[in-house]
């Protein structure tokens, strides 16, 4: 049955839409509190943050296969009609934005692994396998998360944010939501028994593929704490025959003020360390004269309580 184009305002209803058509790594945050929610004609759905007269898109409309054109056609005239700009934050195939006028520029690298093929032997990720042994031999485990889990978890990031001036970012970066854990393939980690870490993983590609969300660990908890539950989480995911894994994007660096708000570089000396696979992305802006206001507009989307709060976080 075709569906008649509507703006949605429910999107638990519609949370598993990225989870079975997005092909992208940036799909799964279509869906979330930070967006106004576009079903679309072929039952693929766009999701965009608006800010004055900017309607920033995390990346392209989540769609079936075949219908990209349409979908992406579709969208953009509906903001046009609602008076919006649109800008796409990250979208992979900068061609199809290009073929409609618009300047695409090279934004961020997403780290993709290839989980047939991933192990933790060998040179080029000995020292994750050093971190995963550390842990394990100091105690640390591993669980998926349980209901069990919900109040360590809650206490993690409460003792997480204590050390973030500026609170937590938005839109394709995760707030903690202790009522959207169970959405998630989330993983905690437990020292003797206590909470130390966890991480949350989205689906995305039919179940084809996971991308890496949220990451919190206590103060204090042991250094090895996240190579474990990230670590463990690619392996597991490897052996239920998960094609592939995002680690997440890292936005190119863009000096020092930009990384006050968000520190790229140790962020990929980080995400390095497993060896990625790094496929650029780009954002997608109306045209090259409005790209810094575009860039602006999408800096916005992500600082969820202004870029002044955003500047003190790392200040």
């Amino acid at each position: 049955m075709t569906l008649t184009a509507q703006t949605i305002e429910v999107p638990e209803l519609l949370a598993d839409i990225p989870a079975r058509l997005g092909r992208s790594s940036v799909s799964p945050f279509t869906v979330t509190d930070d967006c106004e929610l576009m079903l679309l004609a072929d039952g693929g759905l766009a999701g965009y943050a608006r800010r004055g007269r900017w309607a920033i898109l995390p990346t392209g409309p989540v769609t079936p296969h075949g219908t990209e054109d349409l979908a992406l056609d579709e969208v953009l005239r509906r903001l046009r009609e609602e008076g919006l700009r649109p800008v796409f934050a990250a979208v992979p195939d900068p061609e199809p934005f290009r073929a409609r006028g618009f300047y695409c520029q090279p934004i961020a690298d997403d780290s993709q692994i290839d989980l047939p093929s991933f192990s933790l032997s060998g040179k080029k990720r000995s020292s994750i396998r050093h971190s995963v042994t550390s842990a394990k031999r100091a105690g640390l485990t591993v669980e998926s998360y349980g209901p069990q889990h919900e109040e360590g978890c809650a206490q993690v990031s409460a003792a997480w944010l204590t050390t973030k001036r500026g609170g937590e970012m938005g839109f394709t970066l995760g707030r903690f939501d202790p009522e959207a854990l169970h959405r998630t393939d989330c993983r905690v980690a437990l020292d003797n028994g206590t909470i130390v870490g966890f991480v949350t993983w989205h689906v995305y590609d039919d179940g084809r593929a996971r991308v890496l969300d949220v990451m919190r660990r206590i103060p204090g908890a042991p250094n090895p704490t996240m190579d474990l539950l990230i670590g463990e989480s690619l392996l597991g995911f490897a052996a239920d025959g998960v094609e592939r894994a995002s680690l997440g994007s890292v936005p190119r660096s863009k000096g020092k003020l930009a990384e006050r708000i968000y520190p790229t570089r140790s962020l990929y000396r980080y995400k390095q360390k497993y060896a990625p696979d790094w496929q650029p992305m780009y954002l997608a802006a109306p045209n090259r004269f409005m790209l810094p206001l575009a860039t602006l507009a999408v800096a916005r989307a992500y600082s969820s309580k202004g870029l002044l709060s955003s500047l003190r976080r790392n200040g």
